[in-house]
């Protein structure tokens, strides 16, 4: 392992008011940091559009959403990684017969 890999830091990520202390690798903040605007960003766009206020229910309702994109790019990625894997086997057997005729 390389000694970056290793490292790790100190960070508070503040979502809904609650400060969430936490040890990450270095090279992993800006994930966390992007991650904690997403959930932020979220929150203050649904609190806007229905006018909830309450900071559990908007963070209920931000994690319902991501579990649910997250649902779906697994889904999705299945699809690609089937098809893809498809398309591989159909490229292996021309391959397999221009070599045989060959």
């Amino acid at each position: 392992m390389n000694k970056m890999s290793e490292e790790k830091k100190s960070i508070t990520l503040h979502i809904a008011q609650q400060a969430f202390k936490m040890n990450i690798p270095v090279e992993h903040e800006e994930m966390y940091r992007t991650a904690e605007r997403r959930i932020h960003q979220y929150m203050r766009t649904l609190s806007e559009k229905t006018n909830i206020t309450d900071n559990f229910t908007l963070l209920g309702y931000a994690a319902i959403n991501f579990a649910l994109n997250e649902v779906n790019l697994i889904g999705k990625q299945k699809f690609v990684d089937n098809d893809l894997k498809d398309c591989l086997k159909k490229i292996q057997e021309v391959v397999n017969e221009a070599l045989a005729k060959s």
